[in-house]
């Protein structure tokens, strides 16, 4: 039942009530005189309409009708003020609800990343959209070799930046990998960056499993941009690292002969 429909159901039966109070309805059967251990009885034997006595009933008359429309009033406004504020916390209360269910949907369960996931540089944090996840993993951009053709160690570390493996996934696919910079997460800048990446041959897995999948698709990603392709450079030019001209001036191979 309705709080509003029980509210009106109790509210009639209080009303009728207070109507079921009639001043002509209030009468003696008689009266009773205590004269020390004596008690006279007297009995109504018939009865004669006394002016003064119908006067004093009409005067009561009102008053109690007006009392019974005070009473009616109060109680009718005490019965609306509950029922609104029970509208109300209702409402609130299917607001609050529907406000829950819409973060829930859009909510995902974090991954179970552990202290040791943390120390192999692995964080996460959520994506938009439901499912969404964005994993960082921190890694080492170190190009070693041009065309698969050794530069010299000692100028190659001078190559050396630490940079950050953003990989995106939606439920259970990988949907993107690329590197950006540790501050910022702007993408990092480098021979085959195209924003994203250029990642030539080499093909991600598209399915994560746990964490260690995230770490190792960030891992082969780092061993992907050891070498760099002079088939495919994005940036001959990239900030704060060589040309492209002048990394083959640099390697083991010319050097030698």
């Amino acid at each position: 039942e309705d709080i509003a429909d029980r509210a009106e159901r109790d509210k009639n039966i209080m009303f009728d009530c207070l109507d079921g109070i009639d001043i002509d309805k209030i009468t003696s059967d008689g009266l009773s005189i205590r004269v020390g251990d004596k008690v006279l009885k007297l009995n109504v034997i018939s009865q004669t309409p006394i002016p003064e006595v119908a006067e004093i009933k009409e005067e009561f008359r009102q008053k109690l009708n007006q009392q019974q429309r005070l009473i009616k009033s109060k109680i009718n406004d005490k019965i609306n003020e509950i029922t609104e504020y029970h509208h109300s916390m209702r409402m609130e209360y299917q607001r609050k609800e529907k406000e829950l269910k819409s973060i829930l949907a859009r909510s995902a369960p974090m991954p179970d990343v552990t202290y040791s996931h943390a120390q192999q540089g692995l964080s996460v944090v959520k994506g938009d959209g439901k499912d969404r996840l964005i994993w960082l993993v921190q890694g080492v951009y170190w190009p070693k070799t041009l065309d698969h053709k050794q530069i010299d160690p000692k100028f190659s570390k001078k190559m050396i930046s630490n940079i950050v493996f953003m990989i995106e996934t939606s439920g259970q696919s990988v949907t993107s990998a690329s590197t950006r910079k540790p501050i910022g997460l702007d993408y990092f800048s480098h021979y085959h960056q195209s924003r994203p990446d250029c990642w030539g041959k080499w093909k991600r897995a598209t399915i994560w499993k746990n964490p260690t999948d995230i770490i190792k698709i960030a891992r082969e990603a780092e061993a992907v941009l050891e070498n760099i392709n002079t088939g495919s450079i994005a940036e001959p030019n990239p900030r704060g690292l060589p040309r492209k001209s002048t990394l083959g001036r640099h390697l083991i191979e010319d050097k030698k002969s």
